[in-house]
């Protein structure tokens, strides 16, 4: 039956003292849970950051050159000299870089031939494991190794030369 103003009255059954609405509306009310759940949801996982990498933002080191991370690169800018974004023309075509974890023995093997080198690393390495960033640039490759969120030192490789640089964040 319908009222003035286009509604129509919802008639419904009693069972056991709870009242209990027609089929029509019961059919239609499992989609509205999935509608609401939705529009409960969608502001929270759109409203959600993307995690950020802990190694974002631009990292100074001692002679005023400056580094910055990437989804997929690094981005280095000398003291006073152009910007570069390593890639694969940057690095005669010998391009890779990644983040990860890495065990501090491994982090220390790095210099395998430096004792004088592998000692500093030992007394800067103190934890188990860290996130680390690995670049490989033509012959060689550097692991920056972050030691909190404000140092990080950077493991410079080039055959069997190592050398350790840290670097600060701005």
């Amino acid at each position: 039956m319908n009222r003035p103003g286009g509604f129509a009255r919802l008639r419904g059954i009693v069972i056991l003292g709870v009242p209990m609405l027609p089929g029509s509306v019961v059919r239609t009310l499992p989609h509205c849970r999935y509608i609401a759940l939705i529009l409960l949801i969608l502001p929270v996982a759109c409203g959600t950051p993307e995690p950020q990498s802990p190694f974002a933002g631009t990292w100074n080191g001692a002679e005023r050159h400056q580094i910055s991370f990437r989804d997929s690169t690094v981005v280095q800018q000398p003291a006073g000299g152009p910007v570069t974004a390593l890639g694969p023309e940057s690095c005669a075509g010998r391009f890779r870089f990644g983040y990860a974890r890495r065990n501090r023995d491994a982090l220390i093997a790095l210099a395998p031939e430096q004792p004088d080198l592998r000692s500093r690393l030992t007394l800067l390495l103190v934890r188990p494991d860290y996130p680390v960033a690995e670049l490989g640039c033509g012959e060689g490759g550097t692991t920056y190794v972050l030691l909190d969120e404000r140092n990080l030192i950077a493991i410079h490789r080039d055959a069997d030369v190592a050398g350790i640089e840290q670097l600060s964040r701005s």
